[in-house]
């Protein structure tokens, strides 16, 4: 369709439109028509789940699943996933990896499955090396578009090629290469109007979609198209990866200045999520919950939540992940009113980021222990802190604003004009300015 029309969209909101009406429909958001986008916001947001109600950095569970999706269809070797499984494992044991398999071994793997090992593997690499994330997704890309249309049917191939192309273009992405991630993912979008019409797969596509949109900075892009993944996938019966969808929007609606509404959808996502599925998600969701249960004012749900979450415990072996939780840990305490403990969790934190050498975050830890200082009376210790990060932030060439809002600070100090309130609104700043580069930085 061109454009969807009142009853439509009222239809895809609801989740009820047919399988090619949802693609187009998604499809147009992903094109970004702004008239048609304006005309659905209202209506792709979810609905709060009803009292009692049960009601993504990505993962492989996301993998496999669309890869089983895929694998149901009678010409996918009968839906070997085990081939795949195998194939991943063998890749990884070899120095050379796919570049290290016998001629038996390529044969045997050919195909779909190849795609999908090639897949798992460039997507295994995101964090360890972007580089090789990206050589591995060109060669899916490769092994896509030459897939054997004497084994395959034409919309089958066409799927395949538009996953490659899609995971492909989430590979540019992370490696900060925007133009080519563009370009990728409107060749799946494209190459998925030619397929099978796989709403698994348009998620899939536009999920990605959304992720670039994010990058790109055009939060208000990626929520909309947001909405709309995660109509499809409670479509097709994945309440997981439909939760993982609202808390991509709540992280997106949190960055384009929603704070509160992003509170809201972080909540409803994680009562979809599988904790069991993708614990590692479970996790860092709970962790952008509570920082914006703090930022809203929410102290006491926070408590409750930090308390319950067992996060000390997931974050056992990532330092710095705990070093931050103790950090926020410090300002629910300072927003219940414990001072006392409040300001030891503080210099716990300041101090743990310094011994990693995470001289910004310090910062942001001693302004909150800044404030807390004020607010028991000792400015002579803020002086001294001020001039301190002041001092480094120079040393380190920080950013002009980051800068500037320091030495407003430390100005402050010596004038004997500081308060919690200008200690809190400066750390709030620097928080916020490492997601806008462009921010200015203006005195309360």
């Amino acid at each position: 369709m061109d454009h969807p029309n009142e009853g439509d969209a009222d239809r895809f909101a609801r989740g009820e439109l047919s399988g090619e009406a949802a693609g187009e429909a998604v499809l147009h958001l992903l094109r970004r028509c702004r008239a048609c986008t304006d005309r659905l916001r209202p209506l792709v947001a979810p609905e709060p789940p009803a009292p009692g109600s049960t009601g993504s950095e990505y993962d492989d569970a996301i993998s496999r699943a669309f890869a089983r999706a895929l694998s149901r269809k009678p010409e996918a070797r009968g839906g070997d996933w085990s081939l795949v499984e195998r194939g991943a494992a063998l890749l990884r044991s070899r120095p050379r990896g796919v570049y290290g398999l016998t001629d038996e071994e390529a044969e045997e793997l050919r195909g779909w499955p190849f795609i999908e090992v090639l897949l798992r593997l460039s997507f295994e690499e995101r964090y360890r090396d972007p580089r090789a994330m990206l050589e591995l997704a060109v060669l899916a890309r490769v092994a896509a578009e030459n897939l054997d249309p004497g084994e395959h049917e034409p919309e089958m191939i066409a799927d395949h090629q538009a996953r490659a192309w899609a995971e492909l273009g989430n590979a540019y992405r992370v490696n900060d290469q925007l133009a080519e991630a563009e370009e990728a993912m409107d060749v799946a979008e494209e190459r998925w109007r030619q397929g099978t019409g796989n709403l698994f797969l348009l998620a899939r596509v536009a999920d990605l979609r959304a992720s670039l949109l994010s990058t790109q900075r055009l939060f208000s892009d990626a929520c909309e198209l947001l909405g709309g993944v995660h109509r499809l996938y409670v479509k097709v019966g994945d309440d997981h990866l439909a939760g993982r969808a609202l808390v991509s929007q709540g992280i997106y609606t949190d960055y384009d200045g929603e704070p509160r509404q992003a509170l809201r959808l972080l909540r409803q996502g994680l009562a979809l999520l599988d904790r069991v599925r993708d614990p590692r998600l479970v996790t860092s969701a709970t962790e952008n919950l509570l920082e914006l249960m703090v930022r809203c004012g929410e102290y006491r749900q926070a408590a409750r939540v930090l308390l319950e979450s067992g996060l000390g415990l997931a974050l056992a072996d990532q330092p710095l992940n705990l070093i931050k939780l103790r950090g926020v840990e410090g300002q629910i305490l300072a927003g219940l009113g414990k001072l006392d403990r409040a300001e030891a969790a503080f210099e716990e934190a300041r101090a743990g980021f310094l011994r990693y050498g995470q001289d910004y975050n310090a910062a942001i830890a001693g302004l909150d222990l800044a404030a807390v200082w004020l607010e028991r009376g000792k400015a002579a210790q803020v002086e001294e802190l001020a001039k301190d990060m002041l001092a480094t932030f120079q040393r380190l060439g920080i950013q002009r604003e980051a800068l500037r809002a320091v030495d407003y600070l430390n100005k402050a100090c010596q004038k004997r004009r500081a308060t919690p309130g200008l200690a809190r609104h400066i750390g709030s700043f620097l928080r916020q300015l490492e997601r806008e580069p462009r921010l200015r930085f203006e005195a309360v």
